[in-house]
């Protein structure tokens, strides 16, 4: 955290400062000088402009800028440490201040703002200006004050920044003078020489395939890939982290980075964004003497990475990720000093305070482990929904607790991601980039305090009305009796439990009085822009799919294509880009006919057991009813999904092989009773399917037979998956239940507190359930019994979730095989309430 002095004079050997205020201005006018030293660096430069025209701005005097050898007689405020401060017997603790650290201090008639050369004496005049009454809260938006007479208090004091990197990472965040002028020092930000720079990065993140390209190397050299599953595989994998050639040819490729961007501080050795990591026996190996963890290999190969790094640029960083797979710490390595870890929260609750919330135990415990193990940490923490940029999301108390709590696990840098398309227009952008900027300078900032004078700075006579609606926000996650106690994901959908009940319309009374009490055009269009979030859960609610006489269809296409209209034409007023994580306006407008049209259903009964078909949503069963309990077992999708509607339920799939997407399929109803339908489908490559559905008494039998009638063999393997909608949201208390081939019974609760929030496992071999596993919740119905042949599928992934719903999908597959032509793959499984 900032370390202030209030008794710099034990450092400072300089005239004894005065009792009373210093008076600078002078009704408009002032005897002060701005005064730099010779060898003022450009940021220097640059504080002392902006202390020059900032001046000028709030009294109407211009101090004239000297160079120390050019002083006259008269006060000065010195900007930068220089020559003249060592005649005046003033020596600055540089040593202790760093780049960015600085000192203000009176000294008689005279004014020191001075330290790191880089950029603190720069944040040290914005200190100087902010104790004047001066804020920008945004790149438009700043609070200048008017004063003919500027007084200061004496000074006597020393900050220090509380992390060495900070990155509020919202397009909004990115000006560069609102970055300065903020002090944040992040990759993103269009900081420059004169500002001082900033901590690059090349490239940011995500670099294996960057590194080793699989177009260029897997043909020739599959062994440097992931083996998955008995295969060495490209698509979504990793690289082999044992491999000796692939730490060569890593070396060799970071070097050509530093020859390249010598500009950048770290070079990121981060994995994929996904899965798939490699598991040869050597990384196995590796794993298990790290105690089990995924991470064992990274940090092994990137320290060794670094080793070499180092011989030749001791002054460059590795970067990696502790992310997902890789979260936990290893057992034994640690580290190296030129290692950045990048610790990943992804999983956490974002709505509490992490060490009082039961969801995020798990990431306190990873965080207390690397931090035993580094002191030199970054986190990469979430400040926004990235599906939904517009969400309310209610993180404030959050920010305002773990901010200092990271400090206090010695974490030294922080990346805060929010939304950053083009144009920007996440919720509460600017807002939160500025109380982020405020807490990662200084971790005993007050957050809300810092809120509340950005909602009057910006919003005017409706900062009130504002300042109600945040609070509304935050009551429905905060924990009893102070609010609901309702959590909150960064990849929720409209539909999510913190937004149900009357928010909605209390939200919008709320709005609608700040609407009334804005003063001014600029303030009502910035109240209209916050108001986009509650039109746009409303829009995308709507648009809900629903069994209609037949179809699978919304109510009021035509009213909901107009709204939708309306809706674009007002976020691209405000300049927006993208309302979801890397997709244009232009996708959403795109899929706009795929969520406003009818889809034909068709229904099983037996009066036991119904089940509803979309031949056209890739032929899934939607619903799948226990008629005597009436319980639905499937889960619903929210309209606000990616690719809805045709997501979820129960289904078949044909993929090359594991890890690929799976192939198109058209599907249609070749005959049907009402108890059985049989489904024809046609696939890529020539293969014919056919599935039949049948309810016997309480159980739904499916037979999937996929015939190669192509002219050659295809690789392929079949998917039949069901999510299964335990239901009780506000209990998390799902589980599952199975005997293993090797006899082993499993009956594990897949959430209690301490455990991630979410997860998936493949099970093969002897770990393969023995024909039967079940999915429930410890509280009762319903429960869903799958049954099926080991034979036919050798391979179960079981995943789930507790994160704004409780869900756990059951997945059988076939075997990896070539299907030649004329021959044919068969997948029976069924499914039954219990």
């Amino acid at each position: 955290m900032p370390f202030r002095s209030v008794l710099l004079a034990a450092m400072l050997a300089a005239p004894a400062a005065p009792q009373g205020p210093l008076t600078l201005v002078q009704d408009g006018r002032s005897p002060y000088a701005i005064v730099l030293s010779l060898d003022a660096s450009p940021s220097e430069r640059r504080g002392a402009e902006e202390l020059q025209r900032f001046l000028e701005e709030i009294s109407g005097a211009r101090l004239p800028i000297v160079g120390e050898e050019e002083r006259r007689r008269g006060p000065a405020i010195f900007v930068g440490a220089g020559r003249a401060l060592e005649r005046r017997g003033l020596r600055l603790p540089l040593e202790r201040l760093g780049p960015e650290g600085f000192v203000l201090k009176t000294a008689g008639r005279d004014v020191v703002i001075a330290g790191g050369r880089l950029r603190g004496t720069m944040y040290g005049v914005y200190e100087f200006l902010e104790k004047l009454g001066c804020r920008w809260f945004t790149a438009e938006v700043s609070r200048i004050p008017k004063l003919r007479t500027v007084r200061i208090p004496p000074l006597d004091e020393m900050q220090i920044p509380a992390f060495e990197y900070r990155e509020p990472f919202f397009t909004e965040a990115f000006d560069r003078d609102w970055a300065a002028r903020n002090r944040t020092n992040g990759h993103h930000a269009r900081l420059e020489a004169s500002t001082g720079g900033k901590i690059a990065y090349y490239p940011f993140v995500h670099s294996f395939y960057a590194i080793l390209p699989p177009e260029t190397y897997f043909k020739d050299h599959p062994e440097y890939f992931s083996l998955i599953a008995g295969k060495r595989r490209a698509e979504r994998g990793q690289l082999c982290l044992t491999n000796a050639d692939v730490l060569r040819l890593t070396v060799a490729k970071v070097r050509e980075w530093i020859r390249e961007h010598p500009e950048a501080t770290i070079f990121s050795v981060s994995q994929n964004d996904w899965t798939g990591w490699c598991e040869c026996d050597n990384c196995r190996r590796v794993e298990q003497e790290e105690g089990g963890a995924h991470c064992g290999p990274l940090l092994r190969f990137v320290n060794a990475v670094a080793a070499e790094i180092e011989k030749d640029h001791p002054d460059k960083l590795i970067d990696t990720l502790a992310y997902w797979y890789t979260e936990a710490p290893p057992a034994r390595t640690r580290p190296r000093r030129n290692v950045r870890v990048r610790l990943c929260p992804i999983g956490a609750c974002q709505a509490h305070p992490y060490e009082r919330c039961d969801r995020t135990a798990y990431f306190i415990r990873n965080l207390k482990a690397w931090s035993k193990i580094t002191d030199r940490l970054y986190v990469w923490h979430y400040n926004t929904n990235f599906a939904h940029y517009l969400l309310p999301f209610p993180d404030f108390d959050e920010l305002a607790a773990d901010i200092p709590m990271y400090r206090r696990y010695g974490v030294v840098g922080l990346f805060l991601q929010g939304a950053y398309p083009p144009g920007g227009g996440g919720e509460f952008a600017e807002l939160r980039s500025y109380v982020m900027a405020r807490l990662l300078w200084d971790v005993k900032a007050d957050a809300w305090k810092a809120v509340d004078e950005f909602l009057e700075g910006v919003y005017g006579r409706a900062a009130g009305a504002l300042r109600e609606y945040l609070e509304l926000m935050h009551r429905q996650v905060r924990f009893p009796p102070e609010g609901r106690g309702q959590h909150l994901w960064i990849f929720l959908n409209p539909g999510a439990p913190y937004l149900r009940g009357d928010f909605l319309p209390q939200a919008r009374r709320i709005l609608d009085r700040a609407l009334a009490a804005a003063d001014s055009e600029a303030a009502r269009d910035r109240v209209r822009k916050v108001r986009l979030s509650l039109d746009y859960v409303e829009l995308v609610r709507d648009m809900a799919l629903e069994p209609r006489e037949g179809f699978y269809a919304p109510a009021d296409p035509a009213g909901l294509r107009r709204r939708f209209e309306a809706f674009l034409a007002e976020v691209r007023r405000f300049g927006i880009t993208q309302l979801h994580e890397g997709r244009g306006l232009e996708t959403d407008e795109q899929e706009l006919p795929a969520r406003l049209r009818s889809y034909g259903l068709f229904v099983l009964s037996n009066g036991t057991l119904q089940a509803m078909v979309s031949p056209e949503l890739s032929g899934r069963i939607i619903r799948l009813t226990d008629l005597r309990a009436g319980t639905e077992l499937l889960r619903i999708p929210d309209p606000g999904e990616r690719d809805y509607p045709d997501v979820g339920g129960l289904g078949v799939w044909v993929h090359p092989n594991y890890q690929a997407r799976p192939w198109p399929a058209s599907w249609r109803v070749a005959a049907m009773t009402p108890e059985r339908m049989i489904l024809d489908g046609e696939s890529a490559n020539g293969l014919k399917l056919r599935r039949t559905l049948r309810l016997a008494g309480a159980a739904l039998e499916t037979e999937t037979v996929v015939e190669n009638r192509g002219e050659g063999p295809v690789e392929l393997a079949v998917q039949c998956r069901a999510e299964f909608s335990p239901g009780l949201v506000e209990d998390p208390r799902i589980a599952v239940a199975w005997r293993a081939r090797d006899g082993r019974v499993v009956d594990r609760t897949l959430f209690e507190p301490g455990n991630e929030t979410s997860g998936s496992e493949s099970l093969s071999g002897d770990a393969l359930p023995d024909g039967l596993w079940r999915a429930f919740h410890r509280a009762g119905r319903p429960a869903l019994a799958n049954r099926f042949s080991p034979e036919q599928a050798p391979r179960a992934v079981l995943s789930w979730t507790v994160r704004g719903e409780n869900r756990i999908t059951l997945a059988l597959w076939s075997a990896e095989r070539a299907l030649r032509p004329g021959e044919a793959l068969r997948l029976e499984v069924s499914y039954q309430p219990q």
